[in-house]
């Protein structure tokens, strides 16, 4: 077995990683590319903002599946990276930057809902595709810098041959981890609960919204709260707890030992937001919805003619 500069093995997380990790790549991919069609298909004719954010959402969740089958033969390998070390930097780098890029537009696709339900009025001027385009750009920018400026120069241990592993960790990147959690994690966690009490509060005191766009609404909250709850809860908590500790500890390798498999299963456990991004795009966007039926409506029209044409009808008359 791998051994590390604290005496431990790292082959316990292999089987259940490579588990995670090829159901978040074997679902997700083609999940995320249905969603790339249905978007396509959209255009920016119906989505407005909120379209430019979920665009973005979903190109983060498949450029972090396109790593994916490489950390599983990482894993495979024995926890021994087997490709140059700028490959293990660009994918180290990508984790991060993707992760923390979707944890930013999961909030502002709250903030939009908030800004859209409660200042319809006074965000007029803020909700527009101009703004939506750059602010896209500046989470992207800031993401990718903020990244960088905690794992510089490299990710890539040269004589164990590790990416993205460190036991034990150094001080600036526990410090960096630190943080990650306030910034990238509590920070959109309080930006979640304040937008969605208010547009709660809001949508109790408006009797003039349909019911059918009051569930849309409660759905888009509540798929994104389950996302962080679920997907970036266990891993930003779990580190918080590890980080915190590693300054408070002299034995930092009994640390390290305890929580190896905890944390790398919660770190893993991130990937799986490739899984419910999708359901957020598909069944929380009626046009998306509707070029989805009728997409099976062409199929069904080709091949069963006159009936396939009717039902074509029937599905386009539903909500």
């Amino acid at each position: 077995m791998a051994k590390e500069s604290c005496n431990m093995t790292v082959d316990a997380d292999i089987q259940g990683l490579t588990c995670v990790y090829s159901l978040s790549f074997s679902l997700g991919l083609p999940a995320n590319l249905l969603s790339l069609w249905g978007l396509y298909q959209l255009g920016f004719s119906g989505g407005g903002v909120q379209l430019v954010y979920l665009l973005n959402l979903l190109l983060s969740d498949l450029l972090q599946l396109l790593t994916l089958p490489v950390w599983i033969m990482y894993l495979q390998g024995h926890h021994r990276w087997s490709y140059t070390s700028a490959a293990c930097n660009v994918v180290g780098y990508l984790f991060y930057v993707n992760l923390y890029a979707s944890v930013a537009f999961l909030c502002l696709i709250a903030i939009d809902r908030y800004l859209a339900i409660v200042r319809p009025l006074g965000s007029r001027q803020v909700r527009t595709l101009r703004v939506a385009f750059f602010t896209s750009l500046a989470v992207w920018t800031v993401a990718i810098l903020f990244c960088l400026s905690g794992l510089y120069p490299s990710v890539f241990q040269t004589d164990t041959r590790h990416c993205l592993e460190k036991y034990p960790v150094s001080a600036r990147y526990a410090s960096f981890k630190i943080a990650t959690i306030i910034v990238g994690f509590l920070l959109p966690c309080a930006i979640l609960w304040y937008t969605s009490a208010c547009i709660f509060a809001a949508l109790k005191n408006s009797p003039s919204t349909s019911d059918h766009e009051r569930r849309k609404i409660k759905g888009t909250l509540i798929i994104i709260t389950i996302i962080f709850i679920i997907v970036f809860g266990p891993y930003h908590l779990v580190g918080a707890y590890k980080f915190v500790a590693f300054f408070q500890t002299k034995d930092r390798c009994s640390l390290e030992q305890s929580l190896f498999l905890t944390y790398r299963l919660c770190y893993g456990l991130t990937s799986l937001n490739n899984l419910l991004d999708p359901f957020f795009y598909i069944f929380l966007s009626n046009n998306i919805r509707k070029e989805l039926k009728s997409l099976w409506c062409l199929r069904k029209g080709s091949s069963q003619s006159n009936s396939g044409r009717d039902l074509c009808l029937e599905l386009n008359d539903c909500h």
